[in-house]
């Protein structure tokens, strides 16, 4: 089936531009809001929301508020915090899909923190279900030994003294990351550094709001792979752990050894080589949505 990329932009709280793609197919079945995982190059997930566009769906790719597209003019002055992608921007996108697609159900697909903050969105009436891949907690101590290193290295040696040189996470230039508000990089390193994540008491409820967690009114599946270094099975059922749904949430565990692939790890799921392992998968996790009865789009 054709796919058509076109550019669009929405207005966020605070009269904050977020800018994307959109991908659709001649005969639309559904909406997907993909949500991207922080600081990720937004392009890198298009190959997959292409094959997605190819089998139905139209989907749309987009950078959160100080990032990619969509950062701020001034970094070293930008105010922006972590869970300001769930509490206002991924709602920005979502009335725009919804207002431009009335007619089509609606979908969600997370990866990482675009599938942990769907929780702070504080409105998710229309949402059929949602997938995700690597959607956990962030707990260092449930890492192996090198990346839990690595992890410290960035958040506690790499991010204060760049920040310190530029007034922000200049991560682009290294080849670690997209670059990232220094708000942006405090609420997250501090939201890890507590083994209930986000829904640590001192967060939930205190510094964001208490959200949608505990009453989720659609089905979620979520990928997760067993050589993915961050969203292990430990860091997956540390974050399921705090969310209920009327519907269910289920899970997929994913062996590279029984798939015959190398690695997935935490960003593998969404490469190119993967379009025949693992993105039918995807594919059929969302068709299988649209076929339920879970809420009305």
């Amino acid at each position: 089936m054709e796919v058509t990329k076109a550019r669009f932009q929405v207005q966020s709280t605070g009269d904050v531009p977020l800018r994307g793609w959109l991908y659709y197919p001649e005969q639309p079945k559904a909406v997907v809001q993909f949500n991207c995982g922080t600081a990720t190059l937004k392009e890198f997930y298009e190959p997959f929301l292409t094959y997605l566009a190819a089998n139905g769906y139209v989907c749309a790719l987009w950078d959160y508020r100080g990032s990619g597209e969509s950062r701020h003019w001034k970094m070293r002055i930008c105010p922006y915090t972590f869970s300001d992608y769930g509490v206002h921007d991924m709602p920005a996108v979502k009335f725009y899909l919804r207002l431009r697609y009335p007619k089509l159900p609606f979908l969600m697909f997370g990866h990482s923190a675009g599938g942990q903050q769907v929780g702070l969105m504080p409105d998710l009436t229309g949402i059929k279900g949602m997938v995700n891949f690597g959607v956990s907690a962030g707990d260092a101590r449930n890492m192996r030994l090198g990346f839990r290193l690595k992890s410290f290295y960035f958040f506690y040696i790499f991010s204060p003294v760049i920040t310190f040189f530029t007034g922000y996470i200049k991560a682009k230039i290294f080849g670690i990351m997209e670059d990232l508000p220094r708000n942006v990089l405090k609420e997250w390193r501090a939201w890890c550094a507590s083994p209930d994540y986000l829904f640590d008491p001192k967060f939930l409820g205190n510094t964001i709001p208490k959200g949608l967690y505990h009453d989720l009114p659609f089905p979620v599946h979520t990928f997760w792979a067993v050589d993915d270094d961050i969203s292990n099975e430990l860091n997956t059922q540390s974050f399921w752990r705090h969310v209920q749904s009327k519907h269910p949430i289920g899970f997929t565990k994913l062996d590279p050894a029984e798939l015959g692939v190398k690695r997935i790890g935490h960003f593998g799921f969404f490469r190119k080589e993967m379009k025949d392992v693992l993105w039918p998968m995807a594919l059929q996790q969302l068709d299988r949505l649209l076929e339920q009865d879970s809420q009305p789009a």
